[in-house]
């Protein structure tokens, strides 16, 4: 026997341990599952949400989990010695029962494959201990062959040690904005030359679906796509008809923005004068915004109404960053782009400063004014970027600027007692009495009920 067959009938060998054990657990545990479906109604609603509570945990921890399994049988030879191909293949040929998308199955092999290199072993390890879901470590790993070449001082440990210290609610888009912002602070050159080859590979095509529908696919620059997004989310936040107190009908469209379409609703609760609630789905309501939005320009450009500026972009930039050109831009809606987009958006955009606070634009009206201004609004969206309340990220054009110290309270409207918020969790935080503080850092809430001054007397 060679050294080479010793080694490998050494890696074959199972160790000693609990891992049958383990391995009988999971079995037994998969099989419960199936229960839960009838089980469902037979839980109070605290306990339904610690169940899916624990299968969430089940999700996410399996699929860092097999991807550790399937680099072990990489690395133990087990892949090769199968009639699988690939790692991936390999994977796949085990998904019995559940479905499982392919694209899932291909990424815990390609992370699986990655792990195996030395390089990568703090990747390996954050799966381990489950502080990395598999999407993020994928890409975590391509973000950092971005990253390494520009900054040349710092050690791969330590450029996907950045990557895995982001906040893990922002998910895959917090990391690529990360490498965007890390471009744009040391490489800006190749940030603008890097969009500049993405503008000119963009697409817009469209295709008949067997339903008669038309179907747009774009791919755009991340400069375009946040002009398009800052467009559309502006103008497709939900629009209730305001109906007529002596007729019940609607005198505005619920389906469509800025007279789109001026049929009326009709709601026969409506005869209340209470608004008529906008039924349209979210997508439903982007589609009409856009349409808004190309109405509008062809009657621009056909000299039917007045010309108006491509779009209102909130941009957050430094005075050296736009002067010099190093550094990033951030949008709203949490885009990152690069100076040389900037200073085309101040050509062709209203663009609202965030050097706020001049004798122009106060931030601090005080008590002066109950509604918050343009300016504070403007403030306060540059802090927030969308709804404040813990896990909501509905967009700025969804959002209201609530007073964290009510007015009728002895609140001021101050960029330092604003916070924003979705209509929902708006009403949420007057229902409950919820407080919360303001930092630099921005908005964190207090989730304890009946802390808000006056909450038990004043109205929500």
């Amino acid at each position: 026997m060679s050294i080479n067959d010793s080694v490998v009938d050494a890696a074959l060998v199972a160790q000693p341990g609990r891992g049958p054990e383990v391995l009988s657990v999971l079995q037994a545990a998969a099989e419960v599952l199936d229960e839960v479906p009838g089980a469902v109604h037979q839980l109070g609603e605290d306990e339904e949400g610690d169940l899916v509570t624990a299968l969430l945990r089940l999700q996410g921890r399996s699929a860092q989990l097999v991807t550790l399994v399937a680099a072990d049988a990489a690395e133990r030879g087990a892949v090769d010695r199968s009639d699988a191909a690939t790692t991936a293949q390999w994977l796949g040929a085990h998904v019995v029962d559940v479905p499982v998308e392919p694209k899932t199955v291909r990424t815990m092999a390609a992370v699986a494959d990655a792990c195996r290199a030395r390089k990568n072993t703090v990747i390996g390890q954050a799966l381990r201990d489950g502080s990395c879901s598999v999407e993020s470590a994928r890409t975590a790993l391509t973000q950092a062959d971005k990253v390494g070449p520009v900054i040349p001082t710092a050690d791969r440990d330590e450029v996907l040690g950045w990557f895995l210290q982001v906040d893990s609610s922002l998910g895959c888009a917090g990391l690529t904005r990360l490498t965007r912002e890390i471009l744009a602070r040391y490489a800006p050159d190749k940030l603008s030359d890097d969009d500049e080859k993405l503008e000119d590979t963009e697409t817009l095509s469209w295709s008949t679906t067997p339903t008669g529908m038309t179907r747009l696919v774009a791919e755009l620059s991340p400069a375009n796509a946040a002009i398009l997004k800052e467009a559309i989310n502006a103008k497709s936040a939900p629009d209730p008809a305001k109906p007529d107190a002596s007729t019940g009908h609607g005198s505005g469209a619920v389906f469509g923005l800025g007279g789109a379409d001026t049929s009326e609703a009709f709601d026969p609760s409506a005869g209340s004068g209470e608004p008529v609630r906008d039924e349209r789905s979210a997508g439903k309501r982007r589609a009409d915004a856009l349409m808004d939005l190309v109405g509008a320009g062809a009657r621009a450009a056909a000299g039917d109404g007045v010309q108006a500026s491509a779009a209102t972009v909130l941009l957050t930039i430094g005075l050296d960053t736009l002067t010099y050109g190093s550094g990033p831009a951030h949008t709203s809606t949490g885009d990152v782009i690069d100076a040389g987009a900037a200073r085309r958006f101040a050509c062709t955009a209203d663009l609202i400063p965030a050097v706020l606070g001049g004798p122009s634009a106060p931030l601090d009206v005080g008590r002066r004014e109950r509604l918050a201004t343009r300016a504070i609004r403007a403030a306060v969206i540059l802090r927030d970027r969308g709804c404040t309340f813990p896990g909501c990220d509905r967009p700025p054009g969804f959002c209201e600027v609530h007073h964290v110290t009510p007015w009728w309270a002895g609140g001021h409207t101050c960029l330092t007692d604003s916070a924003l918020l979705c209509g929902r969790h708006h009403h949420t935080v007057h229902r409950q009495g919820y407080m919360a503080e303001v930092r630099p850092d921005g908005v964190h809430w207090i989730l304890t009920p009946g802390l808000m001054p006056g909450h038990h007397t004043a109205a929500a």
